[in-house]
């Protein structure tokens, strides 16, 4: 009974001592705490330089002036508040490694996109930031991040000024000499170009959409990267690829782009797989590409199909679906571009052979006709004569006559069995 009794007291004490100890650590200057900052001019401003790492600022309803400085691993959230520039400079730069901004409205940047003026400017120091679940509007560049690593720009939605000329806007989402960035759940209406990514490695364009931009995804002199599952729709060209080496581009849908809906030149060593290329004018142009895999892609209903330029070879072609164009391929080279040779090749809605053996590939190889193309590309004003009855004889004649025979892509394991 001395023992029970005595044991409890004891127990008492220590769960005291414990809970003392518990709030002398929450209690402590450097635990981080959420501050309601309520608008006002300044307001942001004093809170900012309050804050300690860690703290979260919550913005109440109201209006916040820029320009804003974020140089510290803070936290600024959205509760209704909105932080607009004027249309003087950037409205809001991130400066300090860790810090986060998220939910929040940031509008009305100024115009100079030669500043370059943006609604939100991460800088080379601000490694790992996060620019989360933001509606970005009337802004020159949406987001510009700038020899940053580990960034993330996720779930924001950017819209730039439709009322400016487009050559004259930002861009939507800006990568400058950045690595092991992502850009995932982004939505970008009018800019200039929608993702712009250049000199950046190692990082991941996933799941965004873009729509009247002049190229929805643009990237140049960027390597090891990954652009996967997004919607480029109603651009001038949906993605751009130049200049670069060794990325992924897969499962992508560039559909109702006015010029190409994938367009890639001077790319080496990539794997183009399983995109959807539908409703464009070219459904994708190779220019001077060298050694890239282009795999499974959809090619359909386009005004052109592929449109392959001199300089690209030794490229492997398989297991795309190629129909329904108004024209399918459109080839100017020095040497037939031979397709299929290392497995099935590829899906033709003009084939016109037969499969006696019923393997799923045609007897004979698919041949596309070329003569026209080489004519307008010698010859531009020969457009003139499309559809006329010479020159349809002229391409007839160049199937049986060597003389009249041009480079064209081959096809030598054309598949019947169409997979999409």
């Amino acid at each position: 009974m001395s023992r029970a009794r005595t044991s409890r007291p004891f127990s008492r004490i220590a769960r005291s001592l414990a809970c003392f100890a518990w709030l002398v650590v929450t209690a402590s200057p450097g635990t981080a705490a959420v501050v309601a900052v309520e608008a006002g001019p300044g307001a942001l401003d004093a809170a900012l330089r309050d804050a300690l790492p860690g703290d979260v600022l919550e913005l109440l309803p109201g209006t916040f002036p820029g320009p804003v400085l974020v140089d510290k691993a803070v936290t600024l959230r959205g509760r209704g508040g909105v932080i607009d520039g004027e249309n003087h400079g950037t409205v809001l730069r991130i400066r300090a490694a860790g810090a986060r901004i998220e939910g929040v409205t940031i509008r009305r940047s100024g115009f100079d996109i030669g500043a370059p003026d943006s609604c939100v400017y991460v800088e080379a120091t601000a490694t790992g930031a996060v620019v989360q679940d933001n509606l970005l509007e009337e802004c020159a560049f949406g987001i510009w991040v700038h020899q940053t690593d580990g960034a993330q720009v996720v779930g924001n939605r950017v819209h730039g000024r439709a009322e400016v000329r487009r050559s004259d806007r930002g861009n939507g989402i800006h990568l400058f000499n950045g690595s092991n960035l992502i850009v995932r759940d982004n939505v970008v209406a009018t800019a200039r170009d929608a993702f712009y990514v250049g000199a950046t490695e190692h990082s991941l364009i996933e799941s965004n959409r873009a729509d009247d931009a002049r190229m929805g995804i643009h990237y140049m002199y960027s390597y090891s990267n990954t652009i996967r599952s997004n919607v480029m729709t109603q651009n001038t060209v949906g993605i751009a690829l130049m200049e670069s080496r060794h990325l992924i581009v897969e499962a992508n849908e560039a559909s109702d782009n006015t010029r190409q809906g994938l367009l890639f030149r001077d790319v080496e060593g990539s794997q183009i797989r399983r995109n959807r290329l539908e409703r464009n004018g070219v459904g994708m142009f190779f220019f001077s590409s060298v050694g890239n895999e282009i795999i499974d892609n959809v090619v359909i209903g386009n005004e052109m199909g592929l449109k392959i330029w001199a300089g690209t070879k030794d490229n492997r072609v398989e297991g795309n679906v190629i129909r329904g164009n108004r024209e399918q391929v459109f080839y100017v080279g020095s040497e037939d571009q031979i397709w299929g040779e290392s497995g099935p090749g590829n899906t033709w809605g003009d084939y016109l052979g037969w499969d006696q053996d019923g393997d799923g590939i045609g007897d004979r190889p698919h041949r596309v006709d070329s003569f026209v193309a080489g004519l307008l590309y010698r010859y531009p004003s020969a457009v003139l004569l499309l559809r006329s009855p010479a020159l349809e004889l002229l391409s007839h004649l160049s199937d049986t006559m060597p003389l009249l025979r041009v480079p064209t892509v081959v096809d030598v394991a054309p598949v019947i069995t169409e997979t999409e």
